[in-house]
């Protein structure tokens, strides 16, 4: 195993001392076998231990075994418990190990993270989203790498079956944990790995091996298609946001392929059925001038319209308030904001999406904060004042953006709503009195 290792390192360029490596570290057979290999290497590794506080005293049991095994090895060791009130689900469990892996990966500026993950890990996987019907994709099961929220993620072991990582660590005598949840059955993988899997090797006990290599010729399938829709995506998207008319002229299977590929981008799980709701979504609301949103999870949103559709995070409710006392720069939440008395030089006037804009008279102090019941303003043209809300509807502004905005305020008065639309009473009589501006830090 060491010398099949010692291969995937050199492939992947990882034998750099001076770089940090973070190893998914549960101290089940297959990490513990595995940073028992990485180990031998002159690398600098951090192990990381993610104690999902399930099963109480068993679980405090096997993080003390990993920090003895680190200890015992002069590996840096890192240790964090979930919270009691944290699901017990394998969704709940694998997102809040992703967060964890993704906070370890910026605190110790790692250069990729390895993870145990077997041949027959790769097996159950494939077998779960089959039942789930995630299309040839889920059949392209585990890849050797990839990058999930700007993490690098190499598994090494992917050509090993367990009971290759049995064998390893009863060579060299270790004392991997032995979770006894891997034996519920109430968890769908432990259903596949105990009752499914070996069902299927009485038909043939070489089935992992055929199902890894099925995974493969998935993976270039897939590679295939993506170079097609690369091509495509020409014609269908600008920038970000897909030209709705454009998009709907496509092949049914064409349109499936991008959407599924959309929610993969953006963490979301998805089967054909779910894949066929959003793209009856799209087609319902074809001809929506102002667009209409679909929710594609508790904080994402697809902004459906005539002329395009986009994902788009729902932005809760911000307190966030600071005072403008007059000219100066200031700093709010992830901007700067910043106040100048005009000098003369005119550029023109900006368009009302831009996050600048000439003024008269500034009524200082005012405030930058976020959206408020009960706010008003008197947008630029009009002769009165109207709701905030029912001036964001008749412009269109997506609902899950709207909280979003950032607005330059006197008491309840909207001066200027960032993007959007500058008052009626900030208008230029004669000439320009201020130039203001909301940039990103």
């Amino acid at each position: 195993m060491f010398e099949d290792v010692e291969k995937f390192l050199k492939k992947y360029n990882l034998l750099n001392p001076d770089n940090t490596y973070l190893v998914g570290f549960s101290g089940g057979f297959d990490s513990m076998c595995l940073l028992h290999i990485l180990s031998q290497f002159e690398l600098k590794l951090v192990a990381v231990h993610l104690n999902h506080n399930w099963r109480g005293a068993e679980s405090d049991l096997e993080e003390q075994n990993c920090k003895r095994f680190c200890e015992q090895r002069g590996i840096q060791f890192y240790c964090e418990k979930l919270d009691s009130s944290v699901k017990k689900t394998e969704t709940a469990a694998r997102d809040a190990r992703q967060e964890f892996f993704k906070k370890c990966y910026e605190k110790y500026n790692a250069k990729g993270i390895f993870l145990a993950h077997t041949k027959s890990d790769n097996a159950e996987t494939v077998i779960y989203r089959l039942i789930k019907g995630t299309g040839v994709r889920g059949l392209s099961g585990i890849s050797e790498y990839s990058s999930i929220n700007g993490c690098e993620i190499f598994r090494p072991l992917m050509n090993f079956l367990r009971a290759d990582v049995e064998n390893y660590c009863s060579e060299y005598k270790l004392n991997p944990n032995d979770d006894s949840s891997n034996r519920c059955l109430k968890y769908k993988r432990n259903f596949i790995r105990h009752k499914i899997l070996p069902v299927m090797k009485e038909i043939n006990p070489s089935v992992e091996d055929k199902i890894y290599n099925l995974s493969q010729v998935a993976l270039s399938e897939e590679r295939i298609v993506n170079e097609y829709l690369n091509y495509l995506e020409k014609q269908v998207k600008s920038g970000e946001k897909f030209l709705t008319q454009n998009f709907l002229r496509l092949s049914v299977d064409v349109q499936k392929k991008f959407i599924m590929n959309l929610l993969i981008e953006n963490g979301i799980d998805y089967d054909s059925k779910r894949i066929d709701e959003v793209i009856g979504f799209i087609q319902e609301n074809a001809d929506c001038a102002s667009g209409k949103t679909f929710s594609l999870n508790h904080n994402l949103f697809l902004m459906v319209s005539k002329s395009c559709f986009y994902p788009v995070v729902y932005i809760e409710k911000s307190a966030a308030e600071i005072e403008i006392s007059g000219c100066g720069e200031y700093e709010f939440c992830d901007y700067k904001f910043t106040v100048q008395k005009f000098d003369g030089g005119f550029e023109g006037y900006p368009s009302e999406s831009e996050k600048w804009a000439y003024t008269g008279p500034l009524p200082f102090p005012i405030c930058l904060r976020y959206r408020r019941d009960g706010d008003l303003i008197n947008p630029f043209g009009m002769s009165g004042s109207m709701k905030l809300k029912k001036f964001f509807i008749n412009k269109n502004i997506p609902k899950p953006l709207r909280n979003g905005i950032i607005l330059l305020c006197k008491n309840n008065e909207v001066l200027w709503a960032a993007g959007c639309c500058l008052s009626n009473k900030l208008r230029c009589v004669d000439r320009p009195e201020y130039i203001i501006k909301l940039e990103k830090r």
